[in-house]
């Protein structure tokens, strides 16, 4: 019975330090994350929104385009922006260059990649308590969203993996 216990108590502590990650970790290892996608080979696209093919995960819905350059994505309530500049090469900063055109902004986390002649980036700063802005962009393409500090991760994941495969359909 006392064995049982401490079981208990060390389980329930390992979860409740689990639950007790900083923002700098989920912004380290969603750069991580993003930085890995980044210099995979890009998914094959699963959606079309207008002419423009791209992977989105399950779960995420593709709405009617605006037009051929902004695209809307959302998963229940929360948005993502997509942007398309199809006039620029894979290895663009333009999107970097809008992101950093203000010197008085403050990013918790500002993060370039370039590899085989192609460059992305990882954006994110604080906007309120536990909202974030984060933008992931390669090439042509920019993700950009506001989300909570558990969110940043996976977002950050599975938003480069879709900036990356409509480079890499725009390329082809």
């Amino acid at each position: 019975m006392r064995r049982l216990g401490l079981q208990t108590i060390l389980c329930s502590s390992v979860l409740i330090l689990a639950g007790c990650v900083s923002p700098e970790d989920d912004l380290a290892e969603g750069v991580s994350t993003a930085r890995a996608v980044f210099e995979q080979e890009a998914p094959e696209p699963n959606e079309a929104a207008g002419d423009t093919e791209l992977y989105v995960p399950g779960g995420y819905e593709v709405e009617q385009p605006s037009d051929d350059h902004n695209v809307l994505i959302t998963r229940g309530s929360q948005a993502f922006a997509l942007s398309l500049n199809p006039n620029e090469a894979p290895d663009s900063t333009f999107f970097y260059d809008l992101q950093k055109a203000s010197p008085e902004e403050s990013w918790l986390a500002d993060e370039k990649f370039s590899q085989h002649g192609r460059f992305g980036f990882v954006t994110v700063r604080t906007i309120a308590e536990d909202r974030y802005e984060l933008v992931v962009s390669s090439g042509g393409a920019k993700l950009s969203t506001i989300t909570e500090q558990s969110a940043l991760r996976n977002q950050m994941e599975w938003m480069m993996k879709t900036a990356r495969s409509i480079e890499a359909a725009q390329e082809e």
